[in-house]
């Protein structure tokens, strides 16, 4: 009789949790076969401080700046599935399959723990922005900026439109290496974050920064704060989602941010009330970005303010880690570049040829070195999600209000989704070629996935092919300095000085 009341107990318990959380549950031996968030493996976690013992300085192990490493010896320790609490309820995911399973509960809205620190700096001052920006916001007012402001940067006829003017930049900045006769023992980096600058206030604002001039060089200049106040917004972002003491009193790390956002919006604030106080109705002949968001009755100057203050935070630095990278791997594989060469030169007979939509296009092995480049080293070490619902990975139950991390970095580099998979070889994107392979959908996501994608992407391709083209068509590139890791600073910088050496060619 005890016998029988047992197992029927454990089976309404089966029940129970069926109509509790509306899931599938099989019955096996009279238990449930769903197992609970807390017993995937992953670092011991105490009470309060959760698993934050592990990033702090000298007794643990994890670097809050190396989380490329960091998230290595998770795999290594506790397979492709990592529970972790650093204050928050984290889970890091490797598979790509599992990735896919993720990305597919997105909501219609999906939405990051992300830039927390800075979401609370905007809400405080509601005489400049409306809401945290696209980087911070969630929900419904998420989606009105994305969709409002998403045609103007992805439309491919908008994209299109911003070669000439990019190209003439670049262009510029090729004509500036050569007459400044840049060394090898100078970091190249900082010229790319100065190029970006130029290329994305033409593109974006219609605006000149004129970084590369004489009285634009010193640290005081407009466009070295400017470069300097991009840096300080992202840098310290991470840090900052973790922690919470900025919430109590103004660290030194929410300082820099608060600092930094303060100047950024001045240096917004000084361009678009510009561009009003010259022109009463829109100029027709402007096709820029913020030259279409003046055109949009359904935005107000808080909105827009809070676009370009974005723009100038996620463009600079981002595109020139990017472009940092690929030099890397073109540098130190001839025979790629060899290959990029002679598809370039073939595209642009003489170097005063111009480059044109229809030209990029035809560019397949330079978009495929990009391709490369970013799965090898992508912008960040891979995308975050806040579950807005519960649901079943691999036989544990994932609750609401999880933050997941996939972990792209470092799946793309593991021999059993790539073959060779730490040689940089473009052939591997290109069908019809030899080298050709079926990777993954969900294994690179260089840009994110889905509705909360980089809104700039298209924008960003571009301007990265446009600078090689120009570059390899112009000189030989080599590396000569060590090997080049990251520094994970929420995007990942190179972690050592950009050493090129940069030899003219004479066809």
């Amino acid at each position: 009789m005890f016998k029988s009341s047992k197992i029927f107990y454990n089976r309404l318990v089966c029940v129970d949790l069926v109509s509790n959380v509306k899931r599938r549950v099989s019955v096996k031996s009279h238990r449930c076969d769903v197992r609970s968030f807390e017993e995937i493996p992953g670092p011991r976690s105490y009470p309060i401080i959760g698993t934050l013992h592990k990033y702090a300085p000298f007794i643990g192990d994890y670097d809050v700046e190396t989380l490329d490493k960091n998230a290595w010896l998770n795999y290594r320790r506790y397979g492709s599935l990592v529970r972790e609490t650093p204050g928050v309820r984290v889970l890091h995911v490797y598979d790509p399959d599992d990735i896919e399973t993720v990305f597919r509960q997105d909501h219609r809205f999906p939405a990051r723990r992300s830039h927390i620190a800075m979401y609370h700096y905007r809400m405080k001052k509601p005489d400049v922005y409306n809401t945290g920006g696209l980087l911070s916001t969630n929900g419904q007012e998420w989606w009105r900026l994305r969709s409002t402001f998403q045609k103007n940067f992805t439309s491919p006829k908008s994209v299109k439109s911003h070669v000439e003017s990019t190209d003439t930049v670049i262009r510029e900045f090729i004509n500036w290496i050569k007459e400044t006769n840049i060394s090898h023992n100078q970091d190249f980096l900082p010229f790319l974050n100065r190029l970006n600058l130029e290329v994305i206030g033409i593109v974006a604002f219609n605006e000149r920064f004129q970084s590369f001039s004489p009285d634009e060089q010193g640290p005081s200049s407009r466009s070295s704060k400017t470069i300097d106040a991009a840096f300080g917004s992202n840098c310290g972002i991470m840090k900052l989602d973790k922690g919470f003491m900025w919430k109590i009193f103004q660290t030194p790390v929410y300082k820099r941010l608060a600092d930094s956002q303060t100047y950024l919006e001045k240096v917004s604030t000084d361009i678009l009330y510009n561009r009003i106080h010259y022109f009463k109705e829109p100029d027709d002949d402007d096709i820029s970005l913020l030259g279409s968001f003046l055109k949009q009755p359904n935005l107000d100057l808080k909105d827009i303010i809070g676009m370009m203050v974005d723009i100038l935070m996620a463009a600079i630095d981002t595109t020139a880690y990017t472009t940092s990278f690929a030099l890397y791997h073109i540098g130190r594989n001839p025979e790629v570049q060899q290959k990029m060469f002679e598809e370039i030169s073939t595209l642009l007979p003489t170097k005063d040829s111009k480059i044109t939509p229809d030209t990029l296009a035809k560019a397949t092995y330079v978009r495929a070195c990009i391709k490369e480049s970013l799965r090898l080293n992508p912008v960040s070490v891979g995308i975050g999600r806040l579950t807005q619902k519960e649901f079943v990975l691999r036989g544990y139950l994932i609750p609401e209000g999880t933050v997941i991390v996939t972990q792209n970095f470092v799946a793309s580099r593991m021999p059993q989704y790539v073959k060779d998979p730490l040689i940089f070889k473009p052939e591997r994107w290109i069908r019809d070629s030899e080298g050709y392979e079926n990777i993954h959908p969900f294994l690179s996501l260089p840009f994110g996935f889905g509705p909360r994608s980089c809104i700039a992407r298209r924008l960003a391709e571009q301007n990265i092919g446009i600078f090689l083209m120009r570059l390899i068509r112009e000189f030989n590139v080599t590396w000569m300095g060590e090997d080049l890791g990251i520094k994970t600073l929420l995007i990942n910088k190179p972690d050592k000085p950009v050493s090129l050496s940069l030899t003219s060619r004479f066809l």
